[in-house]
């Protein structure tokens, strides 16, 4: 018996059945919901475990490719002895005879892919209270492609207004994290094992509607991973510092700021690309793009012009 019920009257304890039937009626719908949400719980997980067996037998089938485009390359650069079509070694391919090597260039920058992505959030003064009610420290960006020849070269960004846990809940392959990162403003690139090459850099639009840039471009080499679980590649300007906030303000500092106008923040980033097409667990990996330009050599022997026709003439004119 709960304090105060002996003091109630027939008709209010009546009342309180009442309401205690009605409340179990609502806790069994409850249930049912809990139990729904236990089995669907259930389903993602015996999902995610499908979905990385399919990884697995793609990362293998990816591992074959890389090895025939190597031994591909490996024939195209007649380095291979032992391949159909492979010449002996005393055979080396050579320029025709007529021609020399005039020039030779390699060019890193040919398969760079660029993409500028705008992102605004507003109900900017709401965020914090309404990511507690999501159950996580930031919000995130729909995500967007760079470079349209790599479906790993997809991005997302996300803002936490407190400088917390950029574990956004959001899609699982932009989650998958050495350590969690914490910062105000990220780049969160597609969990991926192959490497690649980015150069990006952060705006935020001012009251005048006009982007100023977030700190300097950065540029980076993201390593292959061997041996390793794919993971994301995250940068952001005050990732690794102590203090978080956009340009050194706190949130509520952000607020009252000129970045923010209506209740709403916009932020741009630009990104250069340069994706990596193969894995150094299958051989060396070549970037650079070489190209070669051939010239005409002059006979090494000089020829003199004909003299038949100017003999002939002389011998009919001089009798010689």
């Amino acid at each position: 018996m709960e304090a105060g019920d002996e003091h109630l009257t027939a008709h209010e304890l009546r009342a309180r059945i009442e309401e205690q039937r009605a409340l179990r009626a609502t806790l069994i719908n409850d249930r049912a919901t809990a139990d729904n949400e236990v089995a669907e719980a259930r389903e993602r997980q015996r999902l995610r475990r499908e979905l990385e067996k399919e990884r697995y037998a793609n990362a293998a089938v990816r591992g074959e490719v890389l090895s025939l485009r190597g031994q591909r390359r490996t024939i195209d650069n007649d380095l291979a002895e032992n391949m159909p079509g492979a010449p002996r070694p005393t055979e080396q391919k050579r320029p025709p005879s007529s021609s020399a090597l005039a020039k030779s260039t390699v060019t890193y920058a040919s398969n760079v892919a660029k993409h500028e992505f705008v992102w605004e959030v507003q109900g900017l003064s709401w965020l914090e209270q309404q990511l507690t009610q999501e159950g996580r420290e930031c919000t995130n960006s729909n995500i967007f492609q760079v470079d349209p020849t790599d479906g790993y070269s997809t991005y997302m960004l996300v803002f936490s207004p407190r400088g917390g846990s950029l574990e956004h809940e959001a899609d699982d392959d932009y989650q998958v994290f050495d350590s969690i990162p914490r910062g105000t403003l990220a780049l969160i690139r597609r969990a991926d094992d192959y490497g690649t090459n980015l150069c990006y850099r952060f705006f935020v639009r001012d009251a005048s509607l006009e982007f100023q840039p977030l700190g300097e471009a950065t540029r980076v080499a993201v390593p292959a991973r061997e041996g390793d679980e794919p993971a994301c590649f995250v940068g952001g300007p005050d990732l690794h510092s102590d203090s978080k906030g956009l340009f050194g303000l706190s949130f509520d500092e952000l607020l009252g700021s000129e970045w923010v106008k209506d209740d709403s923040i916009c932020f741009k980033v630009c990104i250069e690309e340069a994706a990596m097409k193969e894995h150094p667990s299958q051989g060396q990996v070549f970037v650079g793009k070489m190209d070669v330009v051939y010239e005409r050599k002059p006979p090494s022997v000089e020829v003199p012009p004909p003299t038949l026709k100017a003999d002939f003439i002389s011998l009919l004119t001089e009798g010689r």
